[in-house]
């Protein structure tokens, strides 16, 4: 896990001066973007060759207002899904619902026309990037998106900055508290404090197509010393996948997805945890999860899929590698960087 060094420590002004220009266009287009793209750069990821950063503020999710009054409509029958009333006209409204296949869609479609006019991008450090823009299936969600800007230059390693997100509507916990009867993450003493709470889509939903799935994400509004953490063992398990050759653990989205997960049903919150050890807990969480849903792949579609476990049985071969030097001699940070020759 290289840090980040003099050379690529603007990056996150790069990124930001990305996002404006794409927000500018894209709000030409409609008016709507301009709030929904607010919180782009909390989606970015920064590499060049095996250095990887992310903003302390880092999202998984692309969060945003909508400009106009739009009402979440709970129901106790179904407590994990809402409707977001929107009694306005809008492509992305569907009979006075927000319809969240069309909020993919256009995003979609409007991101593909940006990115073909764009092409690239000159920033204001007298760096070229040169834009493109790519989907990736997810399941019920549809997709995710993936804004790709790769720096110009004729010799040496270039600097990509990737942003991948999946958009999600925000709502504020004061004006619009969540039923007792919604499912929520359980209580910290502190470091607990919420502030909004966020509708997800459902583009394959199970009911219909006006559900989305409320969230209440941990940690917000927060960069101190604990994002830092986070964001080194994000890192650091990124740069395991990468040096393995393992897929899942190379993919930011997934990482994140897996940070927010554990935060999401941990019981009390990580101040006192070290960076050793909220790696320890991350990575074993994560080789679980890689298994299994490894093995029910193998089982249900046999032999197609044996690049799945395979790539399984080697991440849970480090972990296991790992765990035995972390819990007998309490390895330290920068042994685990070096056992796995990340300098």
């Amino acid at each position: 896990m290289m840090e980040i060094d003099d050379m690529d420590a603007d990056w996150l002004v790069d990124a930001e001066f990305i996002c404006k220009t794409i927000t500018d266009i894209m709000s030409e287009k409609d008016w709507i973007y301009k709030f929904m793209l607010q919180h782009l750069l909390a989606t970015a990821t920064f590499f060049r060759g095996s250095k990887i950063d992310v903003p302390l503020d880092f999202e998984q999710y692309l969060r945003f207002h909508m400009p106009f009054p739009v009402t979440p409509i709970f129901n106790a029958a179904q407590p994990g899904y809402i409707h977001l009333y929107a009694p306005t006209t809008h492509p992305m409204v569907s009979n006075s619902f927000v319809n969240p296949e069309s909020v993919q869609l256009l995003l979609r479609g409007n991101l593909r026309d940006t990115m073909d006019h764009l092409s690239s991008i000159f920033c204001n450090s007298g760096v070229e990037y040169k834009l493109a823009y790519r989907t990736h299936d997810i399941g019920d969600q549809g997709f995710i998106h993936e804004i790709l800007a790769c720096e110009q230059r004729d010799f040496g390693m270039p600097s990509i900055i990737s942003f991948v997100f999946l958009p999600a509507l925000q709502f504020s916990i004061t004006e619009f508290p969540l039923p007792p009867f919604v499912p929520t993450s359980p209580a910290w003493t502190h470091c607990g404090d919420s502030f909004y709470w966020l509708a997800l889509l459902q583009v394959y939903p199970r009911y219909d197509n006006r559900s989305f799935c409320p969230y209440v994400p941990r940690m917000q509004l927060i960069q101190d010393e604990r994002m830092i953490k986070y964001r080194n063992v994000l890192r650091l398990l990124m740069r395991i996948g990468i040096g393995n050759d393992i897929p899942d653990i190379s993919d930011i989205f997934v990482l994140k997805g897996l940070h927010f997960f554990r935060l999401r049903y941990s019981t009390s919150c990580d101040c006192n945890l070290s960076l050793a050890t909220l790696f320890m807990e991350l990575l074993n969480i994560h080789t679980d999860i890689t298994y299994h849903d490894a093995l029910q792949k193998y089982m249900t579609f046999g032999g197609f899929q044996q690049h799945w476990m395979c790539n399984a049985l080697k991440l849970d071969c480090i972990a296991r590698n790992v765990s035995m030097f972390y819990y007998i001699n309490c390895i330290h940070l920068d042994h685990l960087k070096h056992l796995f020759g990340i300098i």
